[in-house]
């Protein structure tokens, strides 16, 4: 048996209105396709469902016992529809994301004010947390998606690149805004007094290996968790740094200058995190569209 909603509500119908016209314009088919409808239940169910003269039509003792079972079902189905519907188009006017707190307060503040004029409706949750604590998020369905830079794939993720860094060497500076300085080749930080992320981070990873190959690493430099604290080292002139480009959109009113690293230049791709087989928001191309617009303006040495 496979009985379907349009068979119940076209049972429904006629046994409400007794009337196959009536009840066929009711349901918004001819009157051919409703009989048709009701021949189909009475085969499947092996039994008539009306008791039809040339003046009236009624329940037979079968469509008698189906009739509240059939009304249940339907008001149930309704019901659920409705509220999916109200949850859908709830979730279609909101979407959250996860970032690290250098970009979640230096770039999402400027995305969100452009974003949220763009579309008034929506609204946008930004969630700032550690690194590693982000593909977690993504992963639980708590963020719609993720941002950063994920050097490896993982399994029932998908990374998007959406904006491509580039390896600076942040100095302290006496001109605050002044973000543009000339390039600098890697083999030129031999002897700097360089500031990193703990050895475990990627980011550093990558720059401790094409440090590697021009000097010496220093097993006592200092080290720091968050790139803020890194900035205000810097800053403070305690030494320097090697970064990705989208740290310089915390650097505009700061006492720092970017240098672009040459011989090799290195890129780092910002990525989108999503989980797989999951539903995505429907402002998410607005909100990407947004970001990426303001990574070109923000975190692009001038």
């Amino acid at each position: 048996m496979n009985l379907s909603l349009r068979q119940l509500k076209a049972f429904l119908a006629v046994a409400r209105l007794k009337n196959f016209t009536r009840a066929a314009e009711n349901q918004h088919i001819t009157q051919q396709g409703l009989s048709l409808l009701i021949q189909q239940m009475e085969k499947q169910l092996g039994s008539r469902l009306f008791d039809r003269t040339t003046r009236s039509i009624t329940l037979s003792p079968a469509g008698r016992h189906l009739l509240g079972v059939a009304e249940e079902v339907v008001a149930r189905l309704e019901s659920t529809a409705l509220s999916i519907e109200q949850m859908s188009r709830h979730t279609a006017h909101r979407i959250s994301v996860a970032a690290t707190p250098l970009v979640a307060s230096h770039v999402m503040p400027e995305v969100y004010r452009r974003f949220t004029q763009r579309n008034p409706e929506v609204r946008v949750r930004v969630v700032d947390t550690d690194r590693n604590h982000i593909q977690p998020l993504v992963e639980s369905g708590e963020v719609d998606f993720g941002l950063g830079i994920f050097f490896k794939p993982v399994s029932g993720l998908h990374r998007r690149r959406i904006f491509e860094c580039e390896m600076l060497c942040l100095e302290a500076s006496e001109t605050p805004g002044q973000q543009a300085a000339p390039p600098l080749r890697w083999a030129e930080l031999e002897g700097a007094p360089l500031i990193g992320l703990p050895t475990e981070n990627p980011v550093q990873q990558l720059v401790d290996m094409h440090l590697s190959r021009v000097a010496q690493i220093s097993p006592e430099r200092p080290i720091y968790n968050h790139i803020p604290t890194i900035l205000s080292m810097v800053e403070q002139g305690f030494g320097v740094s090697v970064l990705p480009s989208f740290t310089l959109a915390a650097i505009d009113q700061r006492g720092l200058r970017a240098r672009q690293l040459r011989d090799p230049t290195v890129p780092v791709s910002f990525y989108q995190l999503t989980a797989k087989g999951r539903s995505r928001p429907q402002a998410e191309p607005d909100f990407l569209h947004t970001l990426l617009e303001v990574l070109r303006e923000r975190c692009t040495v001038r």
